[in-house]
């Protein structure tokens, strides 16, 4: 008889969609499928998405590749990346007290501003590898209990998105070294729960989930969702690791200097040490990957974020917003960018329009157009805001350099790939050949890496790879041009921080 070919599935949980990826045992991708939603936007500041939804879209996307392919049971594994630094209320019978608040919320910006100016975040910072910042579920759950006391009296657990979805799988509450290590609350040199940052923010270590390691594995799931889902009861569920520190893994940016410049919903720069590296000024942050294996960098609120925005303002009201018509105007927008030449005759645009994290760390930042002239055109707009994102991003790469010492190589992941035009301007702007993957969906692969074990899966990923492939290199005179855009870019930073003070002043 036969023997059955085996599968692996990579369930990412990102900030826009879930998507869910079919490996062949060698890791060839065999099927995909992905399920988009919303976030919730009703007041200034808020980012909150339904967590039942999110559910939805993993049930569904994993339901979608054992159906296309009728493999239910072939299956090793399943496991899990996702976004960080989320937040969600639980009661004392598991039912939600609130949606999941995400990364992008920066309603607690003022409370970040007070808890900088009377404690010792610094000490904070060095225990917890977390920079101090609206972001993180320290500043968000601080924010909920003095806004919603009577929600935060009430809370059995407070989780992330990953905890709630493995929980409804499988009844317990665990939470992956890595996803915990971007909380704000987690002491990476000891690899617990930090007892004095959790009393300072007023919760119990039982209110949190149980610490595990990236490769802790259940055994079995629900069985109403095994069948949901039509994959077998007895099938492995991989805890994984945040989407962040599995796109080095996915990527096989492992060793010391490989570099990795990611650019979807938002951006980040990230490297791979074999020890905590920590920065003086608190500006980088370092997550747990695996064990003596840590991912020092900067992250960014704003990147193809700035795509999406444009095309939706250079739209009239009445037009579609279905991911084909999206995809439509934003080729259209590339063409126009495509037509401008480097440095958009003189446009600068600081992308901040979320906020930002690296380098600035202002959360109440906002974007700018500098220097904008009746002689600038839509294209114009769109290749300054493109630039800015990269010019954003190169601060960042800079900073990381400084701390964790000189970057070798540069790859890239993310939907921005999906544009030639903008992933030729990174290779300009940074003066480096860049390389870009085999398969855009790196956080998926690196779940599945962490499944399969690192080391022997690593090699697995390398094998027959010929490294002459993939890579975009720097256009030589556009660089140079490029050389005086970035330190207008800088300048104009500085100067518009200046400016954003006197503006919130006058508001006041």
């Amino acid at each position: 008889m036969k023997e059955q070919k085996r599968y692996t599935i990579g369930v990412d949980i990102g900030t826009t969609s879930t998507k869910a990826v079919l490996y062949q045992d060698d890791l060839q991708i065999s099927d995909s499928a992905y399920v988009g939603y919303d976030t919730i936007q009703t007041e200034v500041g808020m980012a909150e998405q339904d967590p039942k939804a999110i559910f939805q879209a993993v049930m569904t996307t994993i339901r979608t590749l054992m159906e296309n392919n009728k493999i239910k049971d072939q299956i090793d594994f399943i496991s899990f990346s996702s976004a960080m630094h989320s937040v969600i209320i639980v009661d004392e019978q598991n039912d939600l007290l609130t949606n999941c608040i995400i990364w992008a919320d920066n309603r607690s910006t003022e409370l970040v501003a007070q808890l900088k100016a009377t404690t010792d975040w610094k000490l904070v910072y060095q225990k917890t590898g977390t920079p101090i910042h609206s972001m993180t579920p320290l500043s968000k759950i601080i924010w909920l209990r003095e806004q919603y006391p009577a929600i935060f009296k009430k809370a059995k657990k407070i989780i992330g998105i990953k905890e709630y979805i493995l929980y409804q799988l499988t009844g317990e509450y665990k939470i992956d070294y890595s996803i915990a290590s971007a909380t704000g609350l987690f002491n990476i040199h000891e690899l617990l729960w930090d007892k004095d940052i959790l009393k300072l923010i007023g919760i119990e270590e039982f209110t949190l989930s149980e610490p595990v390691d990236v490769d802790y594995r259940w055994h079995a799931i629900k069985e109403e969702y095994a069948d949901e889902m039509s994959i077998a009861l007895e099938t492995d569920l991989v805890i994984g690791a945040s989407d962040g520190c599995l796109s080095n893994l996915g990527v096989g940016a492992m060793d010391p200097g490989e570099t990795t410049i990611t650019i979807g919903t938002s951006g980040a720069i990230r490297m791979v040490t074999n020890e905590i590296v920590l920065d003086a000024q608190g500006r980088t942050f370092c997550y747990y990957l695996s064990k003596n294996r840590w991912v020092i960098g900067g992250a960014v609120n704003n990147g193809g974020n700035v795509m999406s925005w444009l095309a939706a303002i250079f739209s009239s009201d009445d037009s579609p917003n279905t991911d084909a018509e999206i995809g439509i105007r934003l080729e259209y927008l590339n063409q126009l960018a495509g037509q401008v030449k480097p440095g958009a005759d003189g446009l600068i645009f600081l992308p901040y329009l979320n906020g930002e994290r690296a380098p600035i760390w202002e959360s109440e930042a906002t974007g700018s157009y500098i220097g904008l002239a009746s002689r600038h055109t839509t294209g114009h707009m769109v290749r300054a805001a493109m630039e800015g994102v990269l010019f954003n991003l190169y601060e960042v790469w800079q900073l990381i350099q400084e701390v964790g010492g000189p970057s070798k190589t540069i790859k890239v992941t993310g939907g921005f790939l999906n544009s030639p035009l903008w992933k030729q301007m990174l290779a300009d702007i940074f003066d480096r050949p860049i390389q870009q993957p085999v398969s855009f969906e790196s956080s998926c692969l690196g779940a599945v890496l962490i499944g399969k074990g690192i080391e022997k899966s690593n090699s697995l990923l390398l094998e027959d790879r010929d490294e002459s492939k993939d890579w975009i290199k720097p256009n030589e005179q556009v660089t140079k041009n490029y050389q005086n855009s970035i330190l207008v870019f800088q300048k104009a930073a500085n100067e518009m921080s200046k400016v954003r003070k006197i503006l919130n002043e006058s508001n006041e």
